[in-house]
């Protein structure tokens, strides 16, 4: 905090000097009432970075910038991309204007001949300036899948994904082309998994339009996997699944360049039977010895909302009742030390569920589950050491929402593979480069 406040101390200190020292010569131009008006640099205001007071080349909605110049006493108005901007009078001096973007201001979509500009009015006339005008930073909020295939087709999805043209995999492969963003709301971007991306995973980096930003450290971090039904298998023991002891194999979806299956998987109603209300199919790992081997990969003093189970699953039918149960320590009851993942209930409401027809990874926080919220990956895993009986695993768990849901029977069909654990720490990125 009081890092804090001396920065802050420090920008007003310097307000307050470049104010008077220029606010001190007005009388010999008429006070400056006549004088052009000039730009000769633009600085990013903020208290919070090492440089609080930085020159820049571009500047995004919502910051606060300093003009710097001359000219400025008697300024009307300014326009940021065309459109009209508040700026502090209080602080204006000849030399020195502040003004914060408005959140407001147009930016890839503002009228060709205003974007990037800014303009000042004076005396009826006006003086332009051209300047980079960006949105707010992007970020990613999701990967479609987070351990595909090379050549199947991932969705990157977040705020701000305007104009992707470059995105960097774990390994440092980077791909330049052939990247299809959403340009007009920025909500995602598309691009196929590369050949060569490292098993030992981490961030995607995306650089577009408005900026870079990192995705969590989760994509393709096979480091942490515990069960796929290939060459990492744990499996203990299953209940009302379809000859558990024996993998599916076929390749779904067959055609399509998103992604497929990955050798052996497993379905909770591969039938298509109907599953009864309040009915469940289990699939049960031997968690005697995997959970303390990942201490390895993650450390133990994650905390619980760093870390969580990823699960690729595919999706058949219509999911209108039910939910993934995913239990890490069995034996203190149904709804202890489990997540839970409910497509089909959003944000305090029903919504219908939108099959995907690929498969797609769900990722479930350990700190999802009241009894580790505030706690740490080690904790997790003591947990399952001290457990009544030593297994972890997905279930079908076909229940509703008391006082909300009743659930129904469903023939949905849910295939999973993949069961991991990865962390979900997200790099700090400064696009300046010095903090």
């Amino acid at each position: 905090m009081k890092n804090i406040i001396h920065k802050n101390l420090f920008i007003w200190l310097v307000v307050a000097s470049v104010f008077i020292s220029f606010t001190s010569c007005k009388d010999d131009d008429n006070d400056g009432l006549n004088t052009p008006i000039k730009i000769t640099a633009v600085y990013l205001e903020d208290a919070e970075s090492s440089v609080p007071d930085r020159l820049v080349e571009y500047a995004r909605l919502g910051q606060t910038l300093r003009l710097e110049g001359s000219g400025f006493t008697g300024l009307q108005k300014i326009y940021i991309n065309g459109r009209s901007t508040f700026f502090n009078t209080a602080l204006l001096s000849d030399a020195n204007v502040f003004v914060s973007i408005s959140g407001e201001t147009p930016t890839l979509d503002a009228d060709p001949e205003q974007r990037n500009t800014i303009v000042l009015e004076k005396n009826g006339s006006q003086y332009v300036y051209q300047f980079e005008i960006r949105s707010a930073a992007p970020t990613i909020t999701n990967i479609s899948h987070t351990m595909p295939q090379p050549g199947e087709e991932i969705v990157i999805y977040g705020t701000g994904l305007q104009g992707i043209n470059k995105i960097t995999f774990p390994g440092d492969v980077v791909v330049t082309q052939d990247i299809v963003s959403d340009n007009v709301d920025g909500k995602f971007c598309i691009v196929a998994m590369p050949s060569g991306v490292s098993a030992d995973g981490g961030s995607l980096f995306v650089e577009g339009d408005n900026g870079g930003a990192y995705s969590p450290a989760y994509f393709n971090f096979k480091r942490g996997l515990f069960h796929n039904f290939d060459d990492v298998n744990n499996y203990s023991w299953a209940s009302g699944i379809d000859d558990a002891g024996t993998p599916l194999t076929d390749v779904i979806p067959a055609t399509g360049n998103q992604p497929k299956s990955q050798g052996g998987y497993h379905c909770f109603n591969a039938a298509g039977a109907s599953i009864a209300a309040n009915a469940d199919k289990r699939y049960w790992t031997n968690s005697t010895d995997w959970p303390s081997a990942l201490l390895n990969v993650i450390p133990g003093n994650t905390a619980a909302n760093m870390a969580a189970v990823q699960m690729d699953i595919y999706v058949e039918g219509n999911w209108n009742s039910g939910l993934i149960r995913m239990v890490m320590a069995d034996g203190s009851g149904t709804d202890r030390y489990c997540m839970l993942y409910r497509p089909w209930y959003k944000n305090g409401s029903i919504t219908p569920f939108e099959n995907q027809g690929c498969w797609y990874t769900i990722t479930l926080p350990f700190s999802d589950s009241e009894d580790y919220s505030g706690k740490t990956f080690a904790d997790v895993v003591a947990s399952m050491a001290a457990a009544s009986y030593k297994q972890s695993g997905p279930w079908f768990h076909n229940i509703g929402i008391a006082d909300l849901f009743e659930p129904v029977a469903t023939e949905v069909k849910v295939y999973f593979d993949n069961l991991r654990v990865v962390p979900l720490n997200t790099p700090a990125y400064n696009e300046f480069g010095d903090e």
